[in-house]
């Protein structure tokens, strides 16, 4: 037991080590001021959002090159396994909530109310549930508390934006996508430049699990 307790421990440490040189950050922040700006557009131009994982993950493995492993050296830890998996399913549930709930809006309401207050304050409320899921995953595995801040700004974001008459529909998700990847990308940059300054280079040492 004391064995399987070390290893949880160090296995831990290992993570939060990888998170220390707020590369993820960067690349959530641009990742989100991207989807913002083109969710705001309200065209088909905004599921090219879906690709940007795609485009942003080459970068951040060649800073990590670049500028991490020549100072920390490189480990590979293993992924958790079902993590993917359970994020995916809560993906599901919370979008069959979000057609379900239309179809009681649009029951008590009507057609044309009931739609309308479920797009503008209901669709921003539940998306921003939806964007937290992954920030406080990462939170809850890495036990980092930046990125449980991250996870309730979404979540809190979605609801008052609309509540607070500030925008509503696509465009309140698109401002709360602009807000919080702006935050990301500045505090990102932030610990980037002091992990740069804390930490010299040096050969770095290869580790395959």
């Amino acid at each position: 037991m004391k064995s399987l307790e070390r290893t949880d421990r160090l296995e831990l440490t290992a993570l939060r080590a990888t998170a220390r040189d707020g590369i993820t950050e960067i690349l959530l922040g641009l990742l989100l001021i991207t989807f913002g700006a083109l969710f705001a557009l309200e065209t088909p131009l905004a599921a090219l959002g879906a690709l940007l994982p795609f485009a942003l993950n080459p970068l951040g493995k060649m800073l990590k090159r670049r500028y991490v492993y020549p100072r920390t050296g490189y480990a590979k830890v293993a992924k958790k396994k079902g993590a993917a998996r359970g994020i995916a399913m809560t993906a599901v549930v919370a979008l069959a909530i979000l057609v379900g709930v239309l179809g009681v809006f649009i029951w008590l309401l009507g057609r044309e109310r009931g739609s309308s207050l479920w797009l503008s304050h209901f669709v921003p409320a539940v998306g921003g549930l939806l964007m937290a899921i992954g920030p406080w995953t990462i939170a809850w595995s890495y036990r980092l508390a930046r990125w449980y801040v991250l996870a309730l700004l979404f979540a809190f974001g979605g609801v008052a934006i609309p509540l607070l008459g500030i925008a509503e529909g696509y465009a309140a998700i698109a401002l709360q996508s602009v807000i919080v990847g702006g935050l990301s990308f500045l505090f990102g940059m932030a610990l980037f430049i002091l992990f740069l300054r804390k930490t010299p280079r040096k050969d770095a040492i290869h580790v395959s699990p």
